[in-house]
């Protein structure tokens, strides 16, 4: 009897041991856009429980589907003086952390505490849409719009190469080319790629904002020149990005597009595209940018929010990043401040057959528009294309 007590007794010991164990675990809201299968698994999967094993902290990922309710709550907060929070770290970029930045609801300066800064490009954490950054968010990858097609019969033959070849394209496939509203960041992004084609990337930089409404002009009868030979003929749009994706993958839609350089091989690796599958861009470039993550000023968990990031801009972190089989989602890391090991692991990523070369996508980089050009393009397209289509 005693030694079945004693066992009892153990038994709960070590219980009540693990309960504080557990307890230790520090949680951490990372809020973030969750319509990617390939990054909610590389965060939930592969992050996450790195963060756990060696630094004890539960990462919590807690999934965008509007990005402006969260702009708004935290303006909310900042405004009625709450200054204990929910979100931790915010994945952001351009327009949406201009907003974050006005309205003064980020932790100052926070990058400087980052001791992995060290190993990313200086030119990252300067400007972000041309917004100064001030040190209020963290570098975290490298975007470039892209569009993929299926090369099953590998004559390596572009569909399009620009505006008027895309048009030609539509006519003579109709019903095979689509693109999401400019309400979804990818379909603004293919806006916004397609009115510098036509505009001219430079010739736009030099346009006041009243000269650029008057300019786009041009760009919207294109865009309803478009619309008969889209999918549904334009009558309606896929939700987003994601819906684009397995549409082309059944062979519904010919060509696919997005943000992430790598998502072709990193869409064949998962069994989402076909493998004979190919990453283009416009001949007069595409659209390239960085994404970066943020604290607010009302995150309740401040230290262990700086431990995230610095953890997830390590050049460990990164190439786990950058492998195709987790997410395919360009480096931020100098790869002259890693050692000649470290880069030929990085390497292995960047050429490779499926992806423009890096020399091209190096060559054919635009850089973003300003927050005020972005908002113009967004609110011509609903009221002079979106509304006329539907």
């Amino acid at each position: 009897m005693k030694k079945i007590l004693i066992s009892i007794i153990l038994t709960l010991f070590f219980i009540s041991c693990g309960d504080q164990e557990q307890n230790k675990m520090t949680p951490v809201n990372i809020y973030m856009y969750g319509g990617s299968q390939e990054i909610n698994n590389f965060m939930d999967n592969i992050i996450a429980p790195k963060l756990e094993k060696e630094h004890s902290i539960a990462l919590n990922r807690v999934p965008i589907s509007n990005i402006k309710d969260i702009l708004n709550k935290l303006i909310v907060e900042k405004e009625a003086g709450k200054t204990t929070g929910t979100i931790d770290v915010l994945w952001v970029n351009g327009e949406n952390f201009k907003v974050l930045k006005d309205s003064n609801v980020l932790w100052k300066n926070f990058i400087g505490e980052l001791s992995n800064l060290k190993y990313v490009k200086e030119s990252t954490y300067q400007k972000d849409f041309g917004e100064d950054i001030l040190g209020l968010e963290a570098p975290w990858g490298e975007s470039q719009f892209n569009f993929i097609y299926n090369d099953s019969s590998n004559k390596n033959i572009k569909p399009f190469s620009d505006a008027t070849s895309l048009m030609e394209y539509a006519k003579n496939n109709p019903g095979k080319f689509t693109y999401p509203t400019v309400i979804d960041h990818t379909g603004n992004a293919f806006v916004r790629n397609i009115a510098l084609d036509i505009l001219g990337y430079k010739n736009v930089l030099a346009m006041d904002n009243e000269t650029f409404k008057l300019e786009l002009d041009k760009v919207w009868s294109y865009f309803n020149n478009l619309s008969p030979y889209l999918w549904r003929k334009g009558e309606t749009y896929p939700e987003g990005e994601g819906k684009i994706d397995s549409m082309f993958f059944n062979g519904e839609l010919d060509i696919a597009m997005g943000y992430t350089i790598n998502k072709v091989n990193s869409k064949i690796e998962a069994g989402l595209f076909p493998p004979t599958s190919k990453s283009f861009l416009l001949d007069k470039g595409t659209l390239f940018n960085n994404h970066y993550l943020t604290i607010p000023g009302n995150s309740p968990n401040k230290e262990r929010a700086l431990i995230t990031i610095n953890y997830l801009i390590s050049p460990e972190a990164q190439l786990l990043k950058q492998d195709p089989k987790n997410w395919g989602d360009f480096t931020v890391i100098n790869l002259e401040t890693i050692s000649t090991e470290l880069k030929k692991e990085f390497g292995k990523f960047l050429d490779n057959d499926n992806l423009p070369t890096s020399q091209e996508l190096s060559e054919k980089r635009i850089e973003e528009l300003s927050p005020d050009k972005l908002k113009i393009i967004q609110e011509g397209w609903l009221e002079y294309v979106g509304k006329k289509n539907n």
